[in-house]
């Protein structure tokens, strides 16, 4: 009553190892991947952390810029300092009242120039 020969054990044997081979590789490689994708996923909540918390300033920069540049804010800050200039006026500016020793050179009042002139006075002499 024995109708499997030999080599068909064989084959048999062969098989159900190789299955129990695959099945034991396949949940390593599975376990893995859950970790690979649990370290993925906690960098990318790192990194979204650390993109809200930037998004987070540059908002309050652009706040504080924005509110910095109103028209009210900047009166306000020359208001009592600047004056009209008159067509025929000449102003001097004493060399030991200036900070940097620097001054922009315009040739008419009210110009408006991307490429101001800028000249050092101390190296003018």
């Amino acid at each position: 009553m024995n109708t499997i020969s030999s080599q068909g054990r064989q084959r048999i044997y062969l098989l159900v190892v190789a299955m129990i081979a695959i099945t034991v590789i396949s949940a390593f490689t599975i376990v893995w991947m859950q970790q690979q994708i649990s370290r993925t996923a906690q960098n990318s909540k790192e990194n979204e952390a650390m993109l809200a918390e930037t998004v987070r300033k540059l908002r309050y920069l652009d706040e504080r810029i924005a509110t910095m540049h109103q028209p009210v804010v900047l009166q306000g800050k020359v208001a009592g300092v600047l004056r009209p200039s008159m067509d025929n006026q000449i102003v001097w500016v004493n060399e030991h009242n200036v900070a940097t020793g620097r001054a922009y050179a315009l040739s008419a009042p009210y110009e408006v120039s991307m490429d101001l002139a800028l000249l050092d006075i101390n190296t003018s002499r």
